[in-house]
């Protein structure tokens, strides 16, 4: 993942650039100058240019992304570094400030072959290093053609160091979607910002070592867009929000934390939730169960308060335990309803009557929301915080109820958080939040052996625990996945991503939250 704080969208990256010329006055030329020298800047400092076993060949389309192209070679062959270009339109399909240096690389006698002319397949086997300058942001659909989809191939079947301008091509749209074929660069020079498509599968993959180049755009360009740009979470960012206590402080002043969840069978999500929110200081955590696992949730976390409720012929909730829930509910500060608690239509029934009534902040996850996705009017009427925090199966079934043909990724879940005014924090590789305000954060802790049983369990009861004791919002919730995912990294250097279980990422939970 790029060492950034900020990424654009293509949109974004557009604005930028009309903000930059067209009201700032920049010339394109001028950026696009300085665009192809940082490339060249980045190439010279990674590889040793005079031990390289060929040219360095520089593949150009007929956009900016290959004017950028045309100023790499001009740099390599100035510094005598033996350089091809791979041209992919005829000469008089080039146009604006990328002609221009076309020209010049005609000028400076610089071997130009034009992909449908002579026989480039064979030659370019013969390259030390290939420059992607085919498409960058230039790509709209999901279908890469010809030429471009052979030259793409060929490229890719080198065995020699690739580096892409701005971004490897073949990337369409911010979501991480790139066309087959596409571009497997080892690192990438992105141009100002980098970009959203970066931060998601299977573009990450695809960037390789991603450096953000200053070229001359104005300082307050993002100020010129629409829409905010995607935060990736930080230990620098993060460090702020660590929960500090008084001195004096007791038990009823390090949060109250009230858990809905469990049903027969499922037991095990109720505990693990319970035990986390514990594990991240929570003073005080009641668990509410069904009556026949209320023993189990007792013997195995010594520290919760359990409370029974009248339960289904099933096992789950059942609606004569209505009364016993509404106490929990006026008692915590902070409630989190769903982890395991079954899928019956009294259930169900139940939690859509108690979504309105709760006038706290409210975290819903697993069952909550299949329960939530049946009645989504329940949004309607909350006026305290609203946590959701699914996974793709569970958000598009959101989407499907809320009647959004979309799907289930970050612009998805900004779409969904601004409509219903409540909080997503959509769940996977990696897991994103989304406000209702238009605010997207992206976290960059977290590994694959975090897709296991109960994993969620436990990220839900740490998110009540962290807010319980201090509500704001988003930094909390932030810290919260960011400290989940630093706890499931450590469990995985401890056990490994196969051997790695729910319970490990709560054992890690002391050190990770450690000041």
């Amino acid at each position: 993942m790029p060492e950034s704080a900020l990424f654009i969208t293509m949109d974004q990256s557009k604005s930028v650039d009309r903000y930059a010329m067209d009201t700032c006055g920049i010339p394109g030329e001028k950026l696009m100058g300085n665009a192809g020298r940082k490339v060249f800047e980045a190439i010279r400092q990674r590889y040793d240019l005079t031990a390289l076993n060929g040219p360095v060949w520089v593949a150009c389309g007929k956009g900016n992304n290959g004017g950028d192209g045309f100023v790499v070679a001009l740099e390599l062959a100035q510094s005598g570094v033996p350089t091809v270009v791979l041209c992919i339109p005829d000469a008089m399909d080039i146009q604006g400030d990328a002609l221009t240096y076309y020209t010049q690389v005609i000028e400076s006698g610089i071997r130009v072959i034009p992909v449908n002319g002579q026989n480039w397949r064979t030659e370019i086997d013969k390259a030390g290093l290939v420059v992607d300058a085919l498409l960058g942001t230039g790509l709209e659909g999901l279908e890469l053609r010809e030429p471009y989809a052979g030259v793409v191939l060929a490229i890719n079947q080198l065995s020699v160091p690739i580096m892409a301008v701005d971004v490897p091509s073949g990337i369409s749209g911010d979501a991480g979607q790139m066309t087959e074929p596409h571009i497997q660069a080892q690192f990438t020079v992105t141009m100002g910002y980098a970009k959203a498509a970066m931060l998601f599968s299977p573009v990450r993959e695809a960037v390789g070592e991603v450096v953000v180049a200053e070229i001359g755009f104005p300082v307050d360009s993002l100020a010129h867009v629409a829409g905010s740009p995607l935060k990736c979470l930080s230990p620098a960012e993060m460090s702020h929000f660590y929960p500090k206590r008084s001195i004096a402080a007791h038990k009823y002043q390090a949060g109250k934390v009230a858990i809905i969840a469990g049903s027969k069978g499922f037991s095990g999500a109720a505990v693990l939730a319970s035990t986390a929110a514990l594990r991240s200081g929570a003073g005080l955590v009641r668990l509410a169960v069904p009556d026949s696992i209320g023993a189990i949730a007792e013997t195995l976390s010594l520290e919760t308060i359990v409370s029974y409720a009248p339960e289904t012929a099933s096992g789950g909730f059942a609606m004569a335990g209505k009364s016993i829930l509404e106490g929990l509910i006026d008692w915590a500060n902070i409630l989190a309803i769903g982890p395991g608690i079954g899928r019956a239509a009294e259930t169900i029934e139940l939690v859509t009557e108690l979504i309105p009534k709760i006038d706290k902040p409210l975290i819903l996850d697993a069952d909550g929301l299949f329960a939530l996705a049946t009645n989504l009017t329940c949004l309607e009427h909350r006026t305290t915080p609203t946590i959701l925090t699914p996974h793709a199966g569970e958000f598009q079934n959101l989407l499907d109820a809320a009647g959004l043909k979309m799907q289930s990724n970050w612009q998805s879940a900004s779409a969904f958080a601004k409509r219903y005014g409540c909080t997503v924090l959509l769940k996977g590789a990696p897991s994103v939040v989304a406000t209702p305000a238009g605010e997207v954060f992206v976290n960059s802790t977290g590994n694959p052996g975090m897709a296991t049983a109960g994993s969620g369990d436990v990220l839900t009861g740490m998110i009540a625990g962290l807010l319980a004791q201090n509500q704001t919002l988003p930094g909390m919730l932030n810290y919260a996945i960011f400290k989940h995912g630093e706890a499931g990294d450590l469990a995985r250097k401890k056990f490994g991503e196969l051997g790695m279980i729910a319970s490990d990422i709560i054992n890690a939970l002391p050190q990770v939250l450690l000041p």
